[in-house]
């Protein structure tokens, strides 16, 4: 049985490295503190781009090409009304815009902006409509009769009701962890389908839906989020001084665009919670606008569904079940890892979304055969 001395002993203990360790983390806290108090500004949607349109407080921008790339077929870009379209640009070498660049895409984005006297009484279909007319433009600035259109979360779920009752101008549909079936076993569908939840009555008193409302509700759905970051960050400060400076950059700019969730426009809000949530129309076919049925089965583009596995937003299940209905034989369902940030702006989930959206794209050129 081999002994050890008490130099041993202290070793495996942790002695002599605890007090370094300690000291680097300090110095590592004192940086984020420093940086924090001066207010540094944090390197978030990097990519150049210009206003094409403004219709209320949307915005649609478009991306500067990447010079001396060969050009690639348009895309669109819309995520969810209540974050901000910077998640898929959130900082030099994590951005799903410069990724697409690269590839030589011409990249369109559309920003929701913060939701104010036009956007009263807008319902769902309103914004549906108001994306539609958004790719219009996009389509007359690039020249071309479709684009490739990739909607995230509920920037999907728009995406897909205007595919099923107007593709004219799409030629892929790309969801990326967007909700399609409302009804699951997620925290946020069971509460707002609670009996006491009125949304009427939140949209009649509130107006817009302010995010000190909504964002407190999102961090509940995952209790051990904030500890487990903070966890995260405790153990990262001890990084050496380039690491340390490129983890807190990155850790800011999502902190940053977590913080920087916009109001929920009224009527959006109850129809999201009425008709979405609470009825599940749009997977059940019940969802009606002024034309008629929004069905899924008439869907016809191809459409490649993206879900997160470890998405506590929009479950898998949510994302992918609904997809099975999809008619064209082109569609496409994959299952990244990640959760429903993570598998944009993570290290495992960007390195296989990014490959994914360019090989779909080029499988699914424009003029040519879907």
């Amino acid at each position: 049985m081999s002994t050890f001395g008490p130099s041993e002993l202290l070793r495996r203990a942790g002695a002599f490295t605890a007090i370094p360790q300690a000291l680097a983390r300090m110095n590592g806290a004192m940086t984020l503190a420093r940086l924090t108090l001066e207010k540094t500004p944090v390197p978030v949607a990097p990519s150049p781009a210009v206003v094409l349109v403004n219709e209320g407080a949307a915005r649609l921008l478009r991306y500067d090409p990447m010079p001396g790339v060969a050009p690639r077929d348009p895309i669109v870009l819309c995520p969810s009304l209540i974050n901000r379209l910077y998640v898929l640009d959130l900082k030099e070498g994590i951005s799903v815009v410069e990724a697409l660049r690269k590839a030589g895409h011409r990249v369109y984005g559309v920003d929701w902006g913060e939701p104010g006297v036009a956007e009263r009484g807008v319902s769902f279909e309103g914004f549906v409509l108001r994306l539609s007319r958004l790719l219009d433009a996009a389509c007359a600035d690039a020249k071309t009769d479709q684009l490739h259109l990739l909607g995230h979360c509920l920037g999907g779920t728009m995406a897909t009701a205007l595919a099923a009752t107007n593709d004219a101008r799409i030629k892929t549909l790309i969801n990326l962890t967007a909700p399609l079936s409302f009804h699951d076993d997620g925290l946020l569908s069971k509460w707002t389908r609670a009996p006491f939840f009125d949304a009427e009555a939140v949209a009649a008193a509130l107006g817009h839906v302010p995010p000190w409302l909504t964002q407190p509700a999102f961090q509940i759905l995952k209790p051990m989020g904030q500890p487990a970051k903070a966890l995260r960050l405790f153990q990262a400060l001890d990084k050496p001084a380039g690491e340390l400076d490129s983890f807190l950059e990155t850790f800011r700019c999502l902190e940053t665009w977590i913080n920087d969730n916009v109001s929920i426009p009224d009527r959006f809000f109850v129809d999201l919670v009425g008709k979405l949530y609470r009825k599940d129309a749009l997977a059940k076919g019940e969802l009606c606008f002024e034309g008629g049925a929004v069905s899924l089965d008439r869907v016809r583009v191809p459409v490649f569904t993206i879900a997160a596995a470890e998405d506590h937003i929009v479950p898998p299940a949510s994302a992918t079940d609904v997809a099975k209905r999809f008619t064209n034989p082109a569609c496409k369902v994959e299952v990244l890892p990640g959760g429903h940030i993570g598998v944009v702006v993570g290290g495992l989930g960007r390195k296989r979304l990014w490959p994914a959206l360019i090989a779909w794209m080029e499988q699914h050129k424009i003029g040519g055969v879907a």
